[in-house]
C-alpha cells in the first residue's frame, strides 16, 4: 500500500499519536522520512514488480528501511541502542497502523526486526554495503504460510508468496 494511502486511511487518534510521537522525537524525524523514501526507491528499483507484494521483495524492502532507519539516524545521534529503539518504535507504529492482514503484518515484523539486527550485527560503512548483505540474506530467506512458521526461524527473512 502507498505512504498516501496509509495517511488517507488514518483515523484522528492515530494522526494524533504520530504526531506527538514526532514531538518526543523530532531529531529523528526527517533521518527516519529520508531512510523511508531510499528504501522504497531501492526496492522498487531492484524489485520493481514485487516489492510491494509480500515475497522476497517486500522481505527486502522492510529489512532495509529499518536498517537505513537506524544508518540515518546514527548521523544525528550515536547512541546506537536509542537509534534501535527509534527504529523498532515507528516501524512497529507503521505496522499498527497499516491494514495487513495478520500473516502479513507478522511478516513485516519480522523482516523489520531482521534489519535492526543487522545493523547491531554489522559496522556497515554504506548503503551499498547494507543493500549487498540484505541481498545475500535473500539467498537463504524461507517462504512461510504460518505465523508459527515465522516464529520457527531466526536471523532469515522470510516471505509468504514465491513472486521475487
Amino acid at each position: 500500500m502507498s505512504f498516501w494511502k496509509i495517511v488517507k486511511a488514518l483515523k484522528y487518534s492515530q494522526i494524533r499519536r504520530l504526531f506527538f510521537l514526532a514531538l518526543k522525537y523530532p531529531m529523528f524525524m526527517y533521518p527516519t522520512l529520508k531512510a523511508t523514501a531510499n528504501s522504497y526507491r531501492i526496492a522498487k528499483e531492484e524489485y520493481p514488480e514485487t516489492h510491494h507484494l509480500s515475497g522476497k521483495g517486500n522481505a527486502f524492502r522492510h529489512a532495509l528501511w529499518n536498517l537505513l532507519i537506524c544508518y540515518e539516524c546514527l548521523k544525528w545521534n550515536k547512541d546506537r541502542i536509542k537509534v534501535v529503539a527509534w527504529a523498532k518504535v515507528i516501524t512497529d507504529k507503521h505496522e499498527e497502523l497499516s491494514p495487513n492482514k495478520p500473516l502479513e503484518k507478522a511478516m513485516d515484523i519480522y523482516n523489520n526486526d531482521i534489519g535492526r539486527a543487522l545493523f547491531e550485527q554489522h559496522n556497515l560503512i554504506s548503503m551499498e554495503d547494507s543493500i549487498e548483505l540484505l541481498k545475500d540474506k535473500l539467498v537463504t530467506s524461507k517462504k512461510v504460510e504460518s505465523i508459527a512458521d515465522i516464529d520457527s526461524f531466526t536471523g532469515e527473512l522470510v516471505y509468504i508468496n514465491n513472486d521475487i
